[in-house]
């Protein structure tokens, strides 16, 4: 552990611009709104989200006040008492979500920036959670909203890219991973930053970066691509292209399915 005069400055605000630009999309979007989330409204986007924040609390104060870590929960099982909630009901929970995500995250990193919890099954490295919750505020205000200036910043962002490939390499392809064959490979590029692979060979089925220079399969803008890692599209398709062909862009498009 660092000594109090080395610890770094941990703001509580570091996923605030992230979640604020959330909190505001769904201040003007109704409920029942339809959302880019399959079978989701806004209200299970909503909860979605509330949960997340409160999930991670949970494990987080546990960590910081050295009980055990509790399991992570299912989304499912953790999701479940917020969608029933009503819809007032449950938009007042979202920013006391976040302030107590904030919170616990500050309790940690502020004493022990480099600590590692259990999450999900796995180990997680504490800071990551910060981007990580930068990531679902960008990607589900787009859920609500679409294409639009301010999507692509924050989507463009590259550390949500590298969090993507770096910490979610091979959870965003869980879905769709009988999808493709051994041998299967898809450059997704991006102008001006390093290409992501699509990738699965004996090391399994996941997203890496590329370790020499391939032809592209798929180039789009920064937040296009992002959209994609994520299985999602954006609204104008043309911001996307593929020169590997349609049946390589189909199979692509099967194993990065959603997370």
């Amino acid at each position: 552990m660092k000594s109090a005069s080395h610890r770094p400055k941990v703001p509580s605000d570091g996923f605030a611009r992230e979640a604020t630009a959330f909190s505001e999309a769904i201040d003007d979007t109704p409920s029942n709104a339809l959302t880019a989330c399959a079978g989701w409204r806004a209200h299970e986007l909503t909860a979605h989200l509330v949960a997340a924040g409160i999930e991670l609390a949970h494990n987080l104060e546990a960590y910081a006040e050295h009980r055990p870590v509790p399991a992570t929960r299912g989304f499912q099982e953790r999701e479940a008492p917020y969608r029933i909630l009503a819809d007032a009901k449950l938009r007042a929970k979202l920013p006391r979500s976040i302030a107590r995500a904030a919170r616990a995250l500050d309790a940690v990193l502020v004493s022990e920036p480099d600590a590692v919890v259990a999450w999900t099954g796995r180990r997680m490295v504490v800071n990551t959670f910060l981007t990580h919750l930068r990531s679902e505020f960008a990607l589900h205000r787009w859920d609500l909203v679409g294409d639009d200036e301010l999507s692509e910043k924050l989507l463009a962002q590259p550390e949500l890219t590298d969090h993507a490939v770096e910490v979610l390499g091979r959870a965003l392809v869980t879905r769709g991973v009988a999808s493709v064959p051994i041998g299967f490979r898809a450059v997704i590029a991006s102008p001006g930053s390093l290409d992501v692979v699509a990738l699965s060979d004996e090391g399994g089925v996941r997203l890496t970066r590329a370790d020499q220079p391939y032809s592209p399969d798929v180039v789009g803008d920064p937040a296009a691509r992002l959209l994609v890692l994520w299985g999602r599209r954006p609204n104008d398709p043309r911001r996307l292209q593929a020169a590997a062909g349609a049946p390589k862009l189909h199979q692509l498009q099967r194993l990065l399915a959603g997370y």
